[in-house]
């Protein structure tokens, strides 16, 4: 008789199992919450060794030079003039940047369109660093509201956008200004300084209106950067 219970007592069992498999799931667990990945930030890479001759300077400075397509604006498709010729950075309000009279080289890039009018400038030194260019107009800009830019009196109004259309840093300073025309006119300056080298840009677009000029100089910003990175 035992052999045959043994069966009969795993058979129950059984039924009771699968009655309570059909019974009331139990409760789903709650899920957790979390945050969803923040993006990593892509370091910029180490600064290069400094340069230590004037030759070493102007090769780095034509290395950081943008070259503009269509795709990034009609009237980029090619820069209208290109000079060596030392211009000084801008400096509203003074003669010069003190710092800026001991460049070792520098390069100058034009874009003229009907709408559009960009201006490229890469300066390098020897031995000042261009974290100190930035310090200079960063000081003349706390003090200068409007100044003369013209022989014929003709004066600009500094215009500072709050949020700045970047974040100024050490090393990243934007503004810009209205300048005394027949009709508004706004010009917005980027200087990004990196190493021993400072790059400029002065940009207006739609004929200088002030909001798509703005938006100009917000695009050129990581350009300039990147290309500023192949010189420091």
């Amino acid at each position: 008789m035992m052999s045959r219970r043994l069966p009969l007592a795993l058979l129950s069992l059984l039924i009771v199992a699968g009655v309570g498999a059909c019974g009331p799931t139990a409760a789903p667990r709650a899920s957790q919450w979390s945050a969803p990945p923040t993006p990593s930030v892509t370091p910029p890479p180490p600064l290069r060794p400094a340069p230590t001759t004037a030759a070493q300077v102007r090769s780095r400075v034509k290395a950081a030079m943008l070259d503009l397509d269509a795709d990034f604006h009609p009237e980029t498709a090619d820069y209208a003039e290109e000079s060596t010729e030392a211009v000084k950075l801008i400096a509203p309000c003074r003669d010069s940047l003190a710092s800026d009279r001991k460049r070792s080289g520098q390069r100058e890039r034009l874009w003229r369109g009907k709408k559009i009018w960009l201006r490229q400038y890469v300066v390098g030194y020897l031995k000042v660093p261009g974290r100190k260019l930035a310090d200079e107009l960063r000081a003349t800009l706390a003090k200068c509201k409007q100044y003369t830019y013209s022989s014929d009196g003709k004066v600009s109004t500094i215009v500072r956008p709050s949020p700045p259309l970047l974040p100024d840093g050490p090393e990243t300073i934007t503004f810009c200004e209205r300048l005394a025309s027949s009709r508004p006119f706004h010009q917005c300056t980027l200087l990004l300084a990196r190493g021993n080298f400072v790059l400029e840009i002065d940009a207006s677009d739609e004929n200088g209106d002030l909001a798509a000029t703005q938006k100009l100089l917000t695009r050129l910003a990581p350009l300039a950067v990147t290309a500023l990175q192949k010189a420091a």
